[in-house]
Parts: structure tokens; C-alpha cells; sequence
């Protein structure tokens, strides 16, 4: 690949990721603006501060309205010899029941969450009557909570790391739903929805990211992906 063609793939993340931080409810810097659910919680038990799009932003030190039944931290790590450290989500597969609530904590910045979503442009890998869910980019020490009501298979990124491996799946319930079948074979409405591509497309390949191998296993580590699958198929832009 050359350096130009690098320069133009970057590019073009770095401005989908951005569009995609302007559809989920937040500014250039990632502050939760308009339309986020963030604040105090409307319901007496705080279930309703839990919005089926938009989920629940919380910053360091406040208290969620509603205890996680899961967590997951977004993280980055050195990945020696290269610059481009390792961006993922621990655990990287993780098994809920309908109705749990998982809270993503940022252990480092800047990440967010966001499903496979057709209204996003990206094949549909989240069952067919979930919403396009998705949370504003956050700051280290932020949180975001969402419950997942609807049975199937939700895989997940983070939207500016991506195309480096940062991509996660969720079984809820049962091992069901188009993001049950392998990468690339789900189903897409339009010639522009893209499936999981580069590192992330490996990675939600490997064989410990299998949905039913989730389920039974309950959760499934970073560390548990083989390093071939967690390779860089996308360099970044030389100095």
C-alpha cells in the first residue's frame, strides 16, 4: 500500500468516525451535547435514564441511576515494534441475558460504542429490531451505560479505532440474528453498508469470538484472540 493510498483511508476514517461522534450526540471534542441521556434520572428506579438510543453518559466521580449487570473497559495498550498501540474492549465477547445493563467504562480516552447499524452505513450485525445505538466519543474515567433488550447477536466498535481491531460482540440471550453469521455474510441493504473490515473484520472472526463459543464460555478476553488476528491490516499515515 503506498503512502498516498494510506493518506486517503485514514482520512476517510477519521471522517466517518467524526459524522458518526455528530449523529450520537456530541461536539467536535467529544463533550455530550443535545439529545444525549445524561443527568438526572426521570424514573423512580432509574431504568428510564437508560434511553434505547442513546444509552446513559456519566463522567468520573457521579453514580450511575441504575447498577451494571456487566462491565466492559475500553483500553489501549503498547503493541511493540509498531506505533499504533492495541485498542480493545475487555472483554472483547461477553454473554447477557435480555434486559441486562452493561457499563462501559473509558479506561482511556477517547472511544465510544456503537452498533453495526444500517443507519450508520455498516452491514447489519445487531438483530433486526435493535436500534441504531450508539454513544457519544468520551474522555477517560467517563462511562457509558446500555441495556440490551432485544435478543441476538450486537456486534460493536469503537468508531475512530475501528478499522484497528477496537470491536466487540454482545450475546444476549441466544447466539441468533444476522450478527451470528460470519463477517462479511450478514445482510446489506444498500451497496454502501460496509461489513467489518481490516483488523476488526479478523477479530470478530476469530474462532473465540464465535457467538456460541461466548455463550458458553460467558465472556471472552482480549487475550484469548490469536495475535494473528489482532495484526494491523491498515498503517497509519508516516510523519
Amino acid at each position: 500500500m503506498t503512502s498516498n493510498r494510506r493518506r486517503v483511508l485514514m482520512g476517510l476514517g477519521a471522517a466517518a468516525a467524526m459524522g458518526l461522534a455528530g449523529c450520537s450526540g456530541s461536539d467536535a471534542t467529544g463533550t455530550p451535547t443535545a439529545g444525549t441521556t445524561t443527568g438526572t434520572p426521570t424514573g423512580g428506579d432509574g431504568s428510564d435514564a437508560v434511553d434505547p438510543r442513546f444509552g446513559y453518559v456519566g463522567t468520573a466521580g457521579t453514580e450511575p441511576p441504575v447498577e451494571a449487570d456487566h462491565t466492559v473497559d475500553l483500553n489501549i495498550r503498547p503493541r511493540d515494534p509498531v506505533p499504533v498501540p492495541e485498542f480493545y474492549f475487555e472483554p472483547t465477547g461477553l454473554s447477557v441475558d435480555p434486559g441486562d445493563t452493561v457499563r462501559f467504562n473509558m479506561a482511556t480516552p477517547h472511544h465510544n460504542v456503537n452498533a453495526y447499524h444500517p443507519e450508520f452505513g455498516y452491514a447489519q450485525r445487531v438483530p433486526a429490531d435493535a436500534p441504531a445505538y450508539s454513544s457519544p466519543i468520551l474522555t477517560g474515567g467517563d462511562y457509558w451505560l446500555y441495556t440490551f433488550e432485544t435478543e441476538g447477536v450486537h456486534n460493536i466498535m469503537c468508531a475512530p479505532h475501528e478499522v484497528f481491531g477496537m470491536v466487540g460482540t454482545v450475546v444476549v440471550g441466544s447466539a441468533s440474528g444476522p450478527g451470528a453469521n460470519p463477517v462479511g455474510e450478514a445482510p446489506k441493504p444498500t451497496p454502501q453498508s460496509r461489513p467489518p473490515e481490516f483488523t476488526a473484520g479478523t477479530v470478530l472472526s476469530d474462532p473465540a469470538m464465535d457467538p456460541d463459543n461466548i455463550v458458553e464460555q460467558g465472556s471472552v478476553s482480549w487475550n484469548d484472540i490469536a495475535d494473528e488476528n489482532k495484526r494491523l491490516l491498515l498503517e497509519p499515515v508516516e510523519a
